[in-house]
C-alpha cells in the first residue's frame, strides 16, 4: 500500500510517465546501494541496464564488463564501500583523498558514458554503528570529485544528494534509510526524482 501511494504521488508530480519522452536507454553501475534499487519500477518507460554488486568498490567495479554503457546515459552511484570508514581526521586523509579522487576519475572515465551521471556518495551510519565523522570526509569527498568531474569528464553531471539525506550534526536522517546505508522506499524515491531531473 505504501509503494502505491509513492506511486501516485510520482505520477501527480511528474506525468503519467516517470520522464519526458526521448531517450530510453539507461545504464546504472554501482554497488548494493544500486543493486537494491528497483530500477525497472521507477524508471518503467526505458531499457534499463544494471551493474551492480553488494559490496562492491571501485576495484571491483573495474573487472566489470559495462562496455554496453558505451554511449549511453549512465548513472554511477558507487563509493561508500570504499570510503565509508574514513574519518576526516585520519591520518594521511589528504593523499587518501586524492588518490580515491583519481581511481573513481579513472574507474569512470572506462565506462566512455555519454553523458554520465554521477550521484553523490551518500552518508551513512551502518546499523547505528558508525561516528558522524565518517559523514564529514564523506561530504568533502563528494566535493573533490564534484570539481574533479567537471574537469576531467566534460560533459558529466554531477548529481549531489548528500544533504537531502542528512540531518544536524553530520548524522543520517534516519527515516530514509532501512539499516543506516542502504535507502529505503522514500530513499529511492528521492534518488529516482533527482535523477529525473537531468534527463
Amino acid at each position: 500500500m505504501k509503494r502505491l501511494l509513492l506511486s501516485f504521488l510520482f505520477v501527480i508530480a511528474f506525468g503519467s510517465c516517470a520522464f519526458e519522452e526521448g531517450e530510453d536507454e539507461l545504464c546504472f553501475v554501482g554497488d548494493s546501494i544500486t543493486y537494491l534499487w528497483d530500477l525497472e519500477y521507477y524508471f518503467p518507460n526505458y531499457i534499463v541496464s544494471k551493474h551492480a554488486v553488494s559490496g562492491a568498490g571501485l576495484k571491483q567495479m573495474d573487472s566489470w564488463d559495462v562496455s554496453d554503457c558505451k554511449g549511453r546515459t549512465t548513472i554511477l552511484l558507487i563509493g561508500t564501500n570504499d570510503i565509508g570508514y574514513w574519518k576526516s581526521t585520519a591520518d594521511g586523509i589528504e593523499h587518501l583523498r586524492e588518490e580515491y579522487k583519481d581511481r573513481f576519475i579513472k574507474s569512470a572515465k572506462r565506462i566512455e558514458a555519454s553523458p554520465l551521471i554521477v550521484l553523490s556518495i551518500l552518508p551513512r551510519n551502518a546499523w547505528g554503528e558508525q561516528d558522524p565523522a565518517v559523514n564529514e570526509n564523506i561530504e568533502i569527498q563528494n566535493e573533490i570529485l564534484k570539481r574533479a568531474l567537471k574537469i576531467e569528464i566534460p560533459g558529466s553531471r554531477f548529481v549531489d544528494v548528500f544533504d537531502m539525506f542528512l540531518d544536524s550534526g553530520f548524522e543520517i536522517r534516519e527515516d530514509l534509510f532501512k539499516d543506516g546505508l542502504h535507502p529505503n522506499d522514500e530513499g529511492y524515491e528521492i534518488l529516482s526524482q533527482k535523477i529525473q531531473g537531468v534527463l
